[in-house]
């Protein structure tokens, strides 16, 4: 497996399991994104996925093209980057066909699956980890550390505090 350059505080791991057990406990997926200062590895936001161009299913989370422009416009504007997304499957962490080919497939991006969305683990390692350069590689869970972070919601509405 291949090292994970990423950190993310604990409290990013917090805010994210929640926000998974919220959706799992309806018995569908959810996401959302981590965004760091550029060019820091650092995640200091969860980007925590709103209602409005979004869809939940149980074997399903998208996001539209016009609420991913809302957010990506924001980072920019904020002086930040995208460097990770992170969605939900209600048993295993795996890159699911969909996943694969429907996923955010650009080089250097990392995605992670946290496992069973009813009661997801606080553990990093238990999620899964992977990182697109042509293909998805398989990453090392990142580092952890103690440190605040901001939540902020997205949709096609913008973006917005928690």
């Amino acid at each position: 497996m291949t090292k994970n350059a990423l950190t993310v505080p604990a409290a990013a791991v917090t805010t994210v399991v929640a926000d998974v057990a919220r959706y799992g406990a309806a018995n569908v997926e959810t996401g959302g994104f981590l965004l760091a200062p550029r060019p820091d590895d650092t995640t200091t936001i969860v980007a925590l996925a709103g209602e409005v161009g979004i869809v939940r299913r149980r074997d399903q989370f998208q996001v539209s093209e016009l609420a991913l422009d809302r957010l990506f416009a924001h980072a920019d504007d904020q002086g930040l980057w995208i460097p990770a997304q992170f969605h939900s499957h209600g048993l295993a962490a795996f890159m699911s066909d969909c996943d694969v080919d429907h996923g955010l497939s650009v080089d250097g991006f990392v995605t992670t699956v946290v496992p069973y969305f009813a009661s997801p683990p606080l553990d990093v390692g238990q999620w899964g980890w992977w990182r697109f350069d042509g293909v998805w590689v398989p990453l090392l869970p990142p580092r952890t550390l103690s440190a605040a972070v901001s939540v902020i919601v997205f949709d096609e509405d913008g973006v917005r505090g928690h």
